[in-house]
């Protein structure tokens, strides 16, 4: 039985993760929910209590992934090659593989759910924080080994150039939203890579 509850409720958060990649977490009811999972009403209130308690668990599931996608293409990157640039380049490299392949859910669940309640929550901010200031940190560690074996063209700051990843990478996922267009992601990580190539020598 509680095998089965396990199973259940991971079909509750994957339908609620799509629809709220697809239109927004505010404008996800719990009835398209309920329809999309192809559960019963009661069924979702025995897992989730509430839409906070389901927002909760989705923003976990989330992070989860985020951090799992960071360690694994990291991982890979890094057997890859011995070079700390060619292992970023490859790590954004297969983020842009990675998205492409996610074109029908592309999107940030922490954007559609942080800027919908204002960044005003006590339960969901700290995990978005906690998860983005591991991606802050891998990056920034990265580009540190970088400096050291690639003096850079210009004096920068490893970590608001980890940062600028992230930001490249979030507005991609609005621009995409926006424009309708699923190579946003790519066509920006590509302009990222190239802006990492120009500023370090690589002689």
């Amino acid at each position: 039985m509680a095998r089965d509850g396990g199973i259940t409720r991971e079909r509750i958060l994957t339908a609620a993760m799509d629809l709220a990649l697809q239109q927004g977490h505010v404008a996800t009811s719990i009835d398209e929910i309920i329809t999309q999972s192809g559960i019963t009403k009661g069924t979702f209130f025995y897992h989730f209590p509430s839409k906070k308690a389901l927002s909760v668990a989705l923003i976990e599931k989330f992070s989860a992934n985020e951090i799992e996608t960071l360690e694994s293409c990291m991982a890979k990157a890094n057997k890859l090659s011995n070079d700390p640039l060619q292992q970023l380049l490859i790590f954004v490299g297969l983020i842009q593989e990675l998205r492409g392949q996610q074109q029908s859910r592309i999107g940030c669940l922490y954007a559609s759910y942080s800027y919908e309640n204002q960044l005003e929550d006590e339960e969901i901010t700290p995990i978005v924080t906690e998860t983005m200031n591991r991606w802050r940190d891998e990056l920034g560690n990265k580009i540190k080994e970088i400096i050291k074996c690639h003096p850079p063209r210009s004096s920068i700051d490893p970590y608001q150039l980890s940062d600028m990843f992230m930001v490249t990478l979030e507005g991609a996922y609005v621009l995409s939203r926006l424009m309708q267009r699923t190579d946003i992601v790519e066509i920006h990580l590509e302009h990222y890579k190239t802006y990492l190539g120009s500023l370090f020598s690589q002689g």
